[in-house]
């Protein structure tokens, strides 16, 4: 598979999460027109601060735009599918982005038994931070609504609690939920998340 990068410091995309996303330079603008004509996606290349390249683990995602302003720039919501892992870069003289090979990543989504209680005790949490930082009661049902399952609970909890970047590219590469439980609850734990 094909992705289009767009490396960013700090950022990660969880899968079944979504990234807002300004977008205002004129190759990170065509990246976006050409993923939504071309239907191919777009993977978000975590670089760490100070670093000068993307890590190979990637979230990606179809984006959606959503406000088309009067400057020319672009809010569009990068909507996470999954991971992969970022390969050899495809060089053309067409296009002013990064063009990569992916090779998807296929992560174990069950839940042992063993797991449930720290799985409900870190749903609790996120839903509790939920409840305080978006004040709109409609817009926190929404958000709330859409906690479906698991990995959509897990994914949005990295996203908004682990205030640590690089510990949020730990949880992007472990790639078992039950596995990501364990970390997140060790974070849980030892107060390493957000104190918002």
């Amino acid at each position: 598979m094909e992705c289009f990068v767009f490396p960013l410091t700090h950022t990660n995309l969880f899968p079944l999460t979504t990234k807002p996303l300004n977008i205002f330079e004129t190759k990170y603008l065509k990246m976006i027109e050409d993923s939504i004509e071309k239907q191919i996606p777009i993977a978000l290349g975590y670089v760490p601060e100070n670093g000068d390249t993307y890590r190979s683990i990637a979230g990606y995602g179809v984006p959606q735009i959503i406000d088309r302003r009067p400057n020319g720039s672009l809010l569009v919501f990068l909507v996470g599918i999954g991971k992969v892992k970022l390969g050899k870069e495809i060089q053309s003289s067409d296009n002013p982005y990064i063009i990569c090979q992916t090779e998807k990543i296929s992560e174990d989504l069950s839940l042992d038994d063993d797991l449930k209680s720290k799985y409900i005790i870190l749903s609790q949490v996120l839903v509790k931070w939920v409840q305080k930082h978006i004040p709109d009661p409609a817009q926190r049902e929404i958000f709330i609504r859409n906690l479906k399952g698991p990995q959509e609970i897990i994914g949005s909890f990295a996203s908004y609690l682990i205030r640590d970047y690089d510990l949020q590219y730990e949880m992007m590469e472990i790639l078992s939920l039950n596995e990501q439980i364990k970390y997140l609850y060790r974070l849980f734990e030892s107060n390493e998340l957000t104190n918002d």
